[in-house]
């Protein structure tokens, strides 16, 4: 553990690893709490019962999620959630009209959580409470695996998309590099057509039906939503579905990978020791999820740096509840600015 702290390359980072690293020793939720308030002091308003005037904007998906994993855990009430487009009320809470709450008195006290998800409306939204001079954060936090300012882009990436779902990711590469190429892996079927057609005017996407792993074999998965909403994959001996896993290093033989993304499950520790030789002989950029299983956030790490001593890491965090934290690995000449 001590290899893999020295190896973290800013105090972000450090402070990641030491909160994850107690949550998971000791099941603490307030490490993650903590966590959360270290990267932005607004959150800690999220985490204090005594601040009263919070309230949501966006009456989706987000909205749900922020409920349960933050209000209903610090058992304090929300007056309402803001949305211009649907009426009644939400997990038990009412909606209001973003012009009713301007007409609110003491509408400049709230914090307001902006749980929208699409990244247009959200910006327009952010506008708007901006030109009033409202108090707001974000529920979702900025595009998890290329936000690291410390990454370096060249004219041609070659980019593996592992656990690539609906193709939203590889998208968000295609625009930072539009002249890269993207090797997408989703084991389940349903996401891998979506992602298919979702990418279908994206000729520099290769697609592959497959899940990761240390070895070429069958393995049993819960496929949870197999209707697109969710659906990722979990490894279970008790699986209701039998998907193929490839080694990394057998599918992409010979070929240029510059930068690999994983979130996959928690099959992550399995699929980089199936990408051995493409980590030690090409040194690619890494983006790895560390949140699914306990001992992640040091045997990831660990492991690539194992494979090569001179990756300089750094980890970040991407949501209101103990999910979505990614470790980035660099190696100085492959992609560091």
């Amino acid at each position: 553990m001590r290899e893999v702290y020295n190896a973290l390359r800013d105090d972000a980072s450090k402070a990641i690893f030491k909160h994850r690293l107690l949550f998971s020793l000791l099941n603490d939720r307030k490490e993650i709490a903590e966590m959360i308030c270290g990267i932005n002091p607004l959150y800690k308003s999220l985490f204090d019962a005594s601040e009263k005037k919070i309230c949501l904007y966006g009456a989706g998906g987000g909205c749900c999620y922020v409920i349960e994993e933050i209000i209903k855990r610090n058992t304090f009430r929300l007056p309402f959630v803001i949305d211009n487009y649907k009426k009644g009320e939400i997990c038990g809470y009412p909606i209001i009209t973003f012009e009713d709450f301007l007409k609110m008195p003491d509408c400049k006290e709230y914090l307001i959580i902006v749980t929208v998800g699409k990244t247009g409306i959200r910006e327009e939204i952010t506008r708007n409470l901006s030109n009033y001079d409202l108090r707001y954060c974000l529920a979702y936090f900025d595009v998890a695996y290329f936000d690291l300012a410390y990454f370096d882009y060249s004219q041609e990436e070659y980019f593996v998309d592992a656990g690539a779902l609906n193709g939203d990711t590889t998208k968000e590469f295609f625009r930072i590099c539009p002249n890269g190429h993207s090797y997408l892996f989703e084991p389940n079927p349903v996401q891998y057509e979506i992602s298919k057609e979702n990418l279908k005017n994206y000729p520099n996407a290769t697609f592959f039906p497959y899940g990761l792993w240390n070895e070429n074999a069958a393995l049993r998965f819960t496929s949870n939503d197999m209707t697109g909403e969710a659906g990722a994959c979990k490894i279970s001996d008790h699986g209701d579905i039998e998907v193929q896993v490839r080694a990394l290093d057998d599918m992409l033989k010979g070929k240029k990978v510059t930068f690999i993304k994983m979130d996959i499950e928690g099959a992550e520790l399995n699929a980089l020791k199936g990408a051995e030789n493409i980590i030690k002989e090409q040194k690619p950029k890494l983006a790895i999820s560390v949140y699914h299983k306990p001992q992640d956030i040091w045997e990831i790490p660990k492991l690539i740096l194992d494979f090569v001593p001179g990756y300089k890491l750094y980890l970040r965090h991407y949501s209101f509840s103990n999910t979505e934290t990614v470790l980035y690995a660099i190696y100085q000449e492959n992609g560091l600015k």
